[in-house]
């Protein structure tokens, strides 16, 4: 394949522009201006004439829940987009019911009281009006609170007298004390009482989820998911070996399967380059549902995936948890000093100022998520002068400290999208119209940077891909416009004409 008449960024810093990109054998096999490769063309050569749009590294979502977004793809889309209040969800699980067997859970998903004209979820009698022969799973975009019909509550075996769990809350009417269905945090009752996802569902999901990505320019996937265990790694292996087109994935094990994955032989690395075993994600705070895991806890963790042969990504999902990450790396050091490793902090979204030089030292880099500025913003009260929003994103901040950033979208609480978070990144304007913090912003090309290059550095991959490079694979977007010199304001209408993963077109417009 020779792609030409290009805006070529090839994020390679021995020739940054290019205007051309010979492909052979599934890999790069020249970068340079038309006239250059011309003389590669010949009658096997499949040409493609990019009409002056713009080549860059195939995009890589560093964070994301793949598994989880194919559940929310095959689930009523509840979302303010979809149904601006509560008649609108109940319309839409309404339509449902008519079509599902009695019996049958409902799935739904994408609901945000905060964003609909009731501000609040419907509750299990709203519910119940419009499904009450099947029980009803409702989702939050957040993924932390759900809502169940009376018929779910019943299959749970949640009751007025049944207490709330250690890490969630069971929302009851304030005058019968019943459960209105609302569940905030970790509820083990209501995870049981769900079926999984079909081999069959889980199958046609990851095609939905394939497709969006692949018209999104993504060609790399990494499975984040802190419930990953072997049986998400064998689900894998099934979809890859199936011959579907999806990105590359490299799947992040979860805090408990340690032990199962070493006991089979697995750790950072192991596989190829379509499915590769990432680190492991540790994540005492998400996986035992408390916001203060105990620091030893942390600590021995770490160090026995360190020592297993695993790159470790520390979820954080606050200042305290930072501080906890870095004390956790501290010890690491300490323990197995000389051991090769590359830390991840997972979010991060908050980094105090006096935080960075510590996050420097250790070598760190952040893997983000620049989509959720808006809500961030809201959450932390602004980016004023004091508080916490004015350690918000600090893109350029930890730029200019040489503090690798890597980003991610954490779909499906929230797009994923690519061109979404380079917008954000590079205006401050997560939903196309509120600002905050413009001295954080960063130069178009650096935020493409991050969700490219960065991403395979974060996955230990740099050597491989995330930039336009000879002898690294041919995964490639081509976008219908000049990105370089585009107001960064137009980014989002932007489009992606045509995905290549090693030299295949894999999606086209």
């Amino acid at each position: 394949m020779l792609l030409h008449n290009a805006r070529v960024i090839t994020m390679d810093p021995e020739r940054p522009y290019a205007e051309s990109v010979a492909i052979r054998d599934g890999r790069v096999f020249a970068v340079g201006g038309n006239d250059e490769l011309s003389s590669l063309y010949g009658a096997a050569t499949e040409l493609v004439d990019c009409e002056g749009g713009t080549v860059v590294p195939g995009f890589n979502d560093a964070h994301c829940h793949p598994f989880a977004l194919a559940a929310s793809l095959l689930s009523v889309d509840c979302s303010p987009r979809s149904a601006p209040d509560i008649a609108g969800i109940q319309e839409r699980i309404r339509i449902s019911a008519e079509r599902t067997p009695e019996g049958r859970w409902i799935r739904a998903a994408n609901y945000d009281g905060f964003c609909i004209s009731e501000k609040r979820p419907p509750n299990r009698w709203e519910l119940d009006r419009v499904s009450p022969r099947h029980p009803v799973f409702m989702l939050h975009a957040t993924g932390q609170e759900c809502v169940l019909n009376s018929f779910a509550l019943r299959l749970a075996g949640i009751t007025r007298d049944t207490a709330d769990p250690p890490a969630g809350r069971i929302h009851r009417d304030p005058g019968s004390g019943e459960p209105n269905g609302v569940i905030s945090g970790m509820d083990q009752r209501v995870k049981d009482a769900i079926p999984p996802l079909s081999e069959n569902e889980l199958e046609e999901g990851m095609k939905l989820v394939s497709r969006q990505y692949l018209s999104f320019g993504v060609t790399s996937l990494q499975d984040t998911s802190w419930t990953n265990g072997l049986r998400h790694w064998q689900a894998w292996r099934r979809l890859v070996g199936r011959g579907t087109d999806l990105p590359r994935i490299s799947m992040l094990a979860g805090t408990e399967a340690l032990d199962d994955f070493s006991r089979a032989g697995l750790a950072t690395g192991a596989g190829d380059s379509r499915l590769r075993v990432g680190g492991l994600k540790l994540a005492l705070d998400e996986s035992t549902g408390y916001a203060e895991p105990p620091q030893e806890d942390l600590n021995s963790l770490a160090i026995r995936a360190v020592e297993a042969g695993f790159q470790v990504a520390f979820h954080v999902s606050d200042v305290r948890m930072l501080r906890a990450s870095l004390e956790a790396m501290g010890a690491v050091r300490r323990r197995t000093p000389g051991k090769s490793r590359r830390f991840r902090l997972e979010h991060c979204a908050i980094c105090p100022t006096g935080l960075l030089p510590r996050i420097r030292a250790s070598g760190a880099l952040i893997v983000t998520q620049p989509s959720f500025l808006h809500r961030m913003e809201l959450m932390s009260g602004g980016n004023g002068a004091s508080g916490p929003g004015r350690w918000l994103y600090p893109f350029a901040t930890l730029t200019r400290l040489g503090i690798s950033v890597a980003f991610g979208s954490d779909a499906p609480l929230a797009t994923h999208d690519p061109l979404n978070a380079v917008f954000a990144a590079s205006t401050r304007k997560a939903d196309g119209s509120r600002q905050g913090g413009t001295g954080e912003s960063v130069r178009v090309e650096d935020a493409l940077r991050m969700h490219t290059l960065c991403g395979a550095y974060a996955s230990l991959e740099e050597g491989d891909k995330g930039s336009i490079t000879p002898g690294k694979l041919a995964d490639i977007a081509v976008l219908d416009g000049d990105l370089r010199r585009l107001d960064p304001e137009l980014i989002p209408g932007l489009k992606v004409v045509r995905t290549i993963i090693g030299g295949r077109t894999v999606w086209e417009n």
